[in-house]
Order: C-alpha cells, then structure tokens, then sequence
C-alpha cells in the first residue's frame, strides 16, 4: 500500500469518489485532497521547509489536467522546476476526461508521469497501477 497519495482535482465529487476507492481497494492509506493546483503547490512549498525527515509526501499524485486559473500542465511545470529535490520520490498520474491526443502525448513525454487514466478511477484501474512496474513494490 502507498502510505500517502494526493489527488488534485477541481471536482469536489471526484475528490470523494477518488478517496472512497483508493481507501477501499487499499491503495493508500493516506489521501491529501486539493481541489486548487496552487493550494497543492503550497503544501509542497510547506514540507521543502521541514527536515526530510519531518516531510510528508505523497508517492504518487492524481492529476487533473482542465482545472481553472492553474490547469495540470501548469503545476507539472511548476513543480517540475521549483521541487526538484522531490522528483526521486514523487510520481503523477494524469486523471482526465481529456481525449484531445495532445494531452496523451505530453503525459507520455513527462519525466514525472507514470500513466494517463479516464476518470473516475475505479477497480481496473486500481489494479493496472498496483501492477505498474514503478509502483508495484507498493503492492508486494
């Protein structure tokens, strides 16, 4: 089980629905929810302050991409330059109703992406990422 993840999303109910099933198919105990990319940005901003070993970080992130003011490749920009120090142990998800194949593309070419899934997420999918290759000793 990934001990924390946090899921970025402007949703209030996919938000939820996320947290009922990565709790229920014990994906993670921890869920660090924001509905704001910057609010994300912010808590990252927080634990760069605090000794490593007082730091709490998610090992994976649920990404939004069409979010108002800042959109999931915005923050993936952002945190890709301002938290470079957590790139080792962080990795995203996009989670998108998006099928322009543009959106596909730049998940595919991030260095931090590990996967593009449909929302919402559901048991399937749950089970593609238990048995992806960087997040399956998680699930040993």
């Amino acid at each position: 089980m990934i001990q924390i993840a946090m899921c970025i999303d402007d949703d209030p109910i996919v938000l939820m629905l996320n947290d009922l099933i990565l709790k229920e198919q014990s994906f993670c105990g921890i869920l660090i929810k924001y509905d704001r990319a910057e609010s994300a940005l912010e808590y990252f901003d927080e634990q760069s302050k605090l000794p490593k070993e007082e730091q709490e970080l998610p090992s994976l992130i649920f990404l939004d991409i069409n979010m108002p003011v800042m959109d999931g490749w915005e923050f993936l920009e952002v945190f890709s330059e301002r938290f470079m120090m957590f790139h080792d142990i962080i990795r995203v998800i996009i989670l998108s109703s998006s099928v322009n194949p543009a959106d596909l593309e730049m998940a595919a070419n991030h260095p931090l992406v590990i996967g593009f899934m449909p929302k919402p997420l559901g048991e399937a999918e749950l089970a593609l990422l238990k048995s992806n290759p960087t997040l399956q000793h998680y699930f040993a």
